[in-house]
């Protein structure tokens, strides 16, 4: 019993200490999540001219992306500072724990979802414009 409770005292306690040594990566995943936002934004604005099903889609991908990176900018900025409450453990793990999920829905979406709205409807992408030659014949048109 002594040992659940050390575990749970580990992941709730407010104020944990600075003795953090994940400060670098974390840092890391927060760059990559908010360069990943920004550059899905310009895939997203290129293929939602002529992708309807990519525009429906995957239209809040890059907003949830950069916001994840400014959520753990903000949680390690407060474990920094050793901010009670939003320095605890538990935080961290539920924002990762989000994060995992968040990509593994988008993962799905392009995988099963995304392949099985293009296959089922093909008018929902919209092919670009394709130059279309008129044939001329000697036969007089129906009418």
């Amino acid at each position: 019993m002594e040992k659940v409770n050390a575990f749970f005292r580990y992941l709730f306690d407010t104020n944990p200490g600075s003795d953090f040594s994940y400060y670098l990566p974390i840092l890391i995943l927060s760059g990559l999540l908010i360069a990943a936002g920004i550059a899905f934004m310009f895939v997203y604005n290129n293929r939602k001219k002529y992708d309807f099903a990519f525009k429906k889609m995957f239209k809040n991908t890059s907003k949830t992306l950069v916001l994840f990176g400014i959520l753990f900018m903000f949680l390690l900025g407060t474990r920094y500072e050793n901010i009670p409450y939003f320095g605890m453990r538990f935080v961290l793990y539920i924002s990762l724990l989000g994060l995992a999920y968040v990509l593994f829905r988008y993962i799905k979406t392009h995988r099963i979802d995304y392949k099985k709205e293009i296959t089922l409807n093909p008018k929902s992408t919209l092919k670009k414009e394709v130059k279309k030659e008129t044939s001329y014949s000697a036969k007089k048109r129906r009418k």
